[in-house]
């Protein structure tokens, strides 16, 4: 869930421009799926419907695994500007990542309505 700010910020598509679109692809079979699931609740009728949704969650699965490596190497740099990021783990600065990019859009937004 807290990849999809991530990869939404223009920092992060700037940087990671290939790793954004396969992030971009699984959130896009992530969503058609829950769709399908919404509309059709069944579990039995997806997956009797053929291979093709666990050649999705194989897919997702494969491009989540190459992005993850990039990623790190991003968090790297961060690390590199800010040594105190060291203590922390991918997972919680990712999350410091997401907070300081969702606060950054609420005030945009927040000004831009005022004008």
């Amino acid at each position: 869930m807290y990849l999809e700010t991530i990869f939404c910020a223009e920092d992060i598509q700037k940087q990671l421009p290939v790793e954004a679109q396969k992030f971009a692809l699984v959130d896009r079979n992530l969503k058609s799926t829950m769709l399908r699931t919404k509309t059709d609740p069944s579990v039995i009728r997806s997956v009797e419907s053929g291979p093709e949704l666990l050649d999705k969650f194989r897919m997702s699965n494969r491009l989540l695994e190459e992005i993850q490596k990039p990623l790190e190497d991003y968090l790297k740099t961060k690390r590199m500007a800010f040594p105190r990021f060291y203590f922390l783990s991918n997972d919680e600065l990712l999350e410091i990542l997401k907070l300081v990019i969702h606060e950054l859009f609420s005030r945009i937004w927040a000004n831009a309505s005022m004008l």
